[in-house]
């Protein structure tokens, strides 16, 4: 095995200081009381070496413009090395995962411009279209919208968060499995109260840009609740989305299944996590479901976190279920394409956090097995990886 890529990373740690000087100065806070004055010293972070590079990548700032609050830069680089140790053969690669360049703007008080554009593995080609292309109206919290080209609204966590702060390497087995992406579209959202809400129409249809808008549409809404108050904890959001496509022959994305429906459970506090969403596709191909368990536990405050995963899905016939197009298909001897009736898998990995998620390291462990279908596409065995993570 050769690797493209040796990673070596250190750790920096970032002093606080405080200000001891005479009088009300920066880093202290005068109180007055019956006796006289007293003075609490107040601490103050000192900007990391971190904290002034990253810094780089906002070339504008100033919140009193009424034109532009801000305009900043985006880039990530997601490189991994995979092993998979299988009864179908093995098979080893490096890997460009992701590789994108783009800018955030702030305009008006009210509007967020978002551009991305994406290289492929190997950075040939080196552009690669469009991944986000949207403007977002956001005059409140209980009403923004969205338009143009951007994820549709489901999977709360597996798809709707960015993989700059998930976990592991690779979403579930059950999200791949429904061929959702980035469309063209429009989403209103917002939140009321504990309630969140959302509802969006999409084309079917895409491209490296914008599509044709000549592959039929799909529309869905959603609505959730934080219950973080309730369950006395840093975070708990529940979620239910439910997506329908109506599917036609020039449908280019949203196309294996007319109707998909997401339900998600996200706690956090302290150093304990946990994620449990499920997954439901109907219509067009054979239906399928599944689910897939995900606690976090930080080792190390801010440093060093374990993560575990379990998924399963099911469907309704003996082909329903495929096994993981990364890295599971690419096993030598698959038979069936890795197509069967029912999938198990158990992930094991970790975090080390170099600068939070923007600059990480992670590593981990799946085995997975699929029970062959009619087509005898029996799968089982284990996937190695390690990577690194690197976004601003």
């Amino acid at each position: 095995m050769k690797f493209r890529n040796t990673i070596k990373s250190q750790a920096l740690l970032a002093l606080t200081v405080t200000s001891l000087t005479v009088g009300a100065q920066a880093g202290e806070i005068v109180t007055s009381s019956g006796k006289g004055s007293t003075t609490v010293q107040k601490e103050e972070k000192e900007e990391s070496l971190y904290d002034k590079i990253w810094g780089l990548a906002t070339l504008y700032k100033n919140k009193d413009n009424p034109i532009i609050q801000e305009f900043k830069l985006r880039g990530r680089y997601q490189g991994q090395y995979h092993w998979v140790d299988s009864d179908q053969g093995d098979e080893d690669s490096w890997e460009d995962r992701r590789s994108r360049f783009g800018f955030d703007a702030k305009l008006f008080n009210q509007f967020d411009v978002r551009l991305d554009a994406q290289s492929s593995d190997g950075f040939d080609p080196f552009y690669n279209g469009l991944v986000d292309a949207y403007i977002k109206w956001r005059p409140s919290k209980e009403f923004n919208l969205t338009l143009g080209r951007q994820k549709p609204q489901i999977g709360y966590y597996d798809f709707l968060q960015s993989t700059n702060n998930q976990p592991t390497f690779e979403r579930s087995q059950i999200f791949n499995q429904l061929r959702v992406d980035r469309v063209v579209g429009a989403i209103a959202d917002g939140k009321i109260g504990n309630f969140t809400y959302q509802a969006g129409v999409y084309s079917n249809d895409i491209d490296e840009e914008f599509g044709q808008f000549d592959g039929g549409i799909a529309f869905g809404a959603g609505f959730g609740y934080d219950f973080k108050e309730a369950l006395g904890v840093k975070k708990a959001d529940w979620r239910f989305d439910w997506l329908h496509s109506e599917i036609e022959a020039g449908s280019t994305i949203l196309n294996r299944y007319e109707d998909l429906f997401s339900s998600t459970f996200w706690v956090q506090d302290g150093r304990i996590g946990l994620v449990v969403e499920g997954f439901a596709g109907t219509g067009q191909a054979d239906d399928a479901w599944g689910f897939f368990i995900q606690p976090t536990f930080d080792l190390v405050p801010d440093k060093l976190q374990l993560v575990g995963r379990y998924s399963f899905a099911d469907g309704d016939g003996p082909d329903a279920v495929y096994a993981q197009s990364r890295y599971e298909r690419n096993a030598p001897n698959l038979t069936g394409g890795g197509r069967g009736d029912r999938y198990n898998a158990a992930y094991l990995g970790f975090q080390y956090f170099i600068y939070g998620d923007k600059l990480k390291v992670l590593g981990g462990a799946e085995y997975a097995d699929v029970d062959g279908g009619g087509n005898g596409g029996d799968y089982s065995g284990w996937t190695y990886l390690t990577g690194v993570r690197f976004s601003f």
